[in-house]
């Protein structure tokens, strides 16, 4: 899509090395803009913002729903994610890979609903949590979470955990619909009843009927948890130096690779959105 879209948008957009980043990731992808510490845990920074991003945020989200809707939708529970200190308070909130939709900070109990219905379809999570905690006993391990009763993952040793593992775990779980997502020191171990693209259309059809139109979809997103929220996209962006651009251009033609990494990258993204509701040209980015 280019040009202004014609009616309103609805913006899905990554957290984690899409638009925040860790001093440790900044150090890794480059990109470094001026930046503010929007998550700190214990006396540690956790996570910052470019300032350019955190201004051009809070200026998007003063934008009427008939035109702008920002939804952060990420892999973090909702402790985790509640942690961040955003420019702009999101009316939608999706946490949990999906299984979590949160409507001004509170639960919404039909998706609530809709999700624990789904999840009678895979196996129990106690089974699976069992076969993560066999890799802490093994030593390949070192911690194990189960994150709002949903869904596990692994913090691991790099060096240690393979892809024989990635395998084995796959072979044992896929019978119980479930899948695995190995992304450096974490391993993500998710139900298929959990996708981040079924908590947006979920969110979608609710602006649909309040807005009596259909709003245009932007997405943006780093790693393969993000694929079918990219996929879903009317356009999307995927930064450069993420996981998804390591094995190549990305899969869908509607999604663009920023120009650059870290939060200049971030910095694109976000411009692009304000070029999708203003009708401003933007040059951020290249087609897939």
């Amino acid at each position: 899509m280019t040009g202004p879209a014609p009616g309103p948008v609805m913006v899905t957009t990554d957290l984690d090395r899409t638009l925040i980043f860790s001093p440790r990731a900044t150090a890794q992808l480059g990109g470094a803009l001026p930046r503010s510490v929007v998550e700190a845990l214990d006396g540690r920074v956790i996570s910052e913002m470019a300032d350019v991003v955190r201004d051009e945020l809070a200026q998007l989200a003063r934008l009427p729903a008939a035109t702008l809707t920002i939804v952060p939708t990420t892999t973090r529970t909702v402790r985790q994610v509640q942690r961040i200190d955003l420019p702009f308070t999101p009316r939608f909130l999706i946490a949990s890979s999906g299984g979590v939709v949160l409507e001004d900070g509170r639960v919404d109990q039909v998706w609530a609903a809709t999700t624990t219905h789904r999840l009678r379809e895979c196996a129990p999570v106690a089974e699976v949590r069992a076969l993560l905690d066999a890799l802490v006993t093994e030593g390949t391990a070192l911690r194990v979470h189960t994150a709002d009763d949903q869904f596990c993952y692994a913090i691991v040793d790099p060096d240690r955990f393979t892809a024989d593992h990635v395998d084995e775990l796959a072979s044992a779980l896929v019978p119980g619909s479930w899948r695995v997502a190995h992304q450096g020191s974490k391993v993500y171990v998710l139900p298929d009843a959990l996708h981040k693209a079924h908590a947006i259309g979920y969110v979608r059809a609710r602006l649909t009927d309040e807005l009596g139109e259909v709003p245009t979809l932007l997405a943006a997103g780093d790693t393969w948890l993000d694929a079918e929220m990219l996929e879903l996209a009317d356009s999307g962006w995927v930064p450069a130096g993420s996981e998804i651009t390591r094995s190549g251009a990305p899969p869908w033609p509607q999604v663009t690779v920023t120009d650059a990494p870290g939060h200049a990258g971030a910095a694109e993204i976000v411009r692009a959105w304000v070029g999708q509701v203003s009708g401003t040209t933007t040059t951020a980015g290249r087609r897939a």
